[in-house]
């Protein structure tokens, strides 16, 4: 597709849609809001109930903080909004929130539908929000159609595919059916938690964050059974610590992998209180798309073989709340956490139980509980994930899979690559979609950071079609001419 030329503010309506709304939906719309006095008309098509909140913030659970503090939450360009919301909207009783604090993540969900209802009240966006979600995109003209799991279709000049994590790889798929119903493939459905005996032994696929918002939630429930959580290298986040510190990671860095993970090594050593890497981490997120940029494929490769597993649970650091709630359990015996591969599932039919089989370096050993939850994160890859919007974007050409398997293939401002390898000037991947170019894209701040970077190529669009007065009096000349 040519590139559209640049347009002033007074032109006519630039009409975006943008599949997926949640969190990273509203992010967009609100820089939009603010960076232009330009005219959109904006259709998001989600099929939630709950627009604006996405998976992450529709949850109820009180003890699902936040893991980033309310000074870095804000939607938009004014870094104090979301505290301002905060204490003005949820005061606390004693100390009002400060900025290093962890909200609740249902506060933060509340917190966007606040923005939403600012964004349909602006006067350059005209928002409408389909109950439905996306199922093609496909090239029409100069532009695009957006085809609905119901409903018409949606002509669009700018697409922007938002469609957020996708669900995990399925476990257990080939147990009996009575067996499958013991599996809750969907960590965050809440009634079936909830059918979960007190006294149950619970077995838990994984030990990243979405097993510590598992584990939390049954805490809360007050379970009282054992909680048996196990992954590959049986790794847990880290917490945050009381402030931010230091850690003397200075410019330039190395350009290999192996010397920056030496660089970190040294920094960090005799590190008790944990100050020192905690900085480190901080120092290092911001130079991240500078060195994912500057590494080729093959050291991007060496990067999530050896090291994302210790970047990730570094990098996405828990409340210390909790963290606290965690260790706690670990220290009374309650909740075990072991290293081990999931081998093999089997049905217990006379205890209605399932019994998994883990393969460790020393050997195997065996679990059994009346329920296994899978919190094994997000299938990255669009291809072995059930979105058809992504199957047929990339079977169609539209886009391609990155290489790395990290979503789709982008440029480094977050444009869709297609099929024959060019940047697609009006397609846009967003948030984790867009990993493969520019990794970090899984938290608030770096999402708003892309949303601005997005909005601002979008306000440079022109519509690549006639206005509508135009296409009248072309459409009068042709039936003149045939009337002739």
């Amino acid at each position: 597709m040519a590139p559209c030329s640049p347009t002033n503010k007074a032109a006519q309506p630039l009409r975006v849609v943008i599949c997926g709304g949640g969190a990273s939906a509203v992010l967009l719309l609100a820089a939009l809001k603010e960076g232009s006095a330009r005219p959109y008309e904006v259709t998001v098509m989600e099929p939630r109930d709950q627009p604006g909140a996405g998976v992450a913030y529709s949850t109820a659970c009180p003890v699902h903080l936040l893991n980033t503090r309310a000074c870095n939450m804000s939607a938009n360009g004014d870094a104090t909004d979301f505290l301002r919301w905060l204490q003005r909207e949820r005061p606390q009783r004693v100390f009002n929130w400060g900025e290093k604090d962890f909200a609740p993540r249902r506060y933060y969900g509340e917190y966007l539908q606040s923005k939403l209802v600012e964004i349909r009240a602006a006067s350059n966006i005209q928002l409408t929000w389909l109950r439905t979600a996306a199922q093609g995109v496909v090239a029409h003209g100069h532009g695009w159609e957006v085809i609905p799991a119901q409903g018409a279709s949606a002509l669009a000049d700018v697409v922007v595919l938002a469609t957020g994590n996708e669900a995990p790889a399925p476990l257990g798929t080939d147990l009996e059916p009575q067996a499958q119903s013991l599996v809750l493939n969907n960590p965050w459905e809440t009634e079936r938690k909830n059918e979960i005996p007190r006294d149950a032994a619970v077995l838990i696929a994984g030990t990243g964050l979405t097993a510590v918002d598992v584990v939390v939630e049954l805490l809360h429930r007050r379970h009282a059974g054992p909680i048996f959580a196990f992954s590959r290298r049986a790794l847990l986040p880290r917490t945050h610590g009381a402030a931010d510190f230091a850690g003397g990671l200075q410019r330039p860095l190395p350009s290999s992998l192996r010397a920056i993970v030496k660089r970190v090594r040294d920094l960090t050593r005799e590190d008790a209180s944990g100050d020192r890497w905690r900085g480190v981490m901080t120092e290092l997120r911001a130079m991240v798309p500078e060195l994912w940029a500057s590494w080729d494929l093959a050291e991007r490769q060496r990067f999530l073989r050896h090291v994302r597993p210790f970047w990730d649970v570094h990098r996405h650091r828990l409340a210390p709340l909790v963290h606290a709630r965690i260790a706690g359990a670990i220290a009374r015996g309650q909740l075990t956490i072991l290293r081990g591969r999931l081998e093999s599932l089997e049905h217990v039919p006379d205890r209605a139980a399932l019994r998994a089989t883990l393969r460790r370096n020393d050997g195997r050993q065996l679990l059994e509980g009346a329920v296994l939850i899978n919190c094994t994160g997000p299938q990255a890859n669009p291809l072995r994930a059930g979105n058809p919007l992504l199957h047929r974007a990339i079977a169609d050409g539209v886009a391609q899979l990155d290489p790395l398997g990290l979503g789709l293939a982008t440029d480094q401002r977050s444009r869709v690559i297609s099929r024959d390898g060019a940047a697609q000037r009006t397609l846009y991947a967003f948030g984790t979609l867009a990993r493969g170019s520019q990794w970090e894209l899984t938290a608030v701040p770096e999402i708003r950071g892309q949303a601005q970077v997005v909005a601002r190529d979008i306000e440079l669009l022109a519509p690549a079609r006639a206005p509508q007065a135009a296409q009248a009096r072309a459409l009068t000349e042709a039936q003149t001419a045939l009337a002739m």
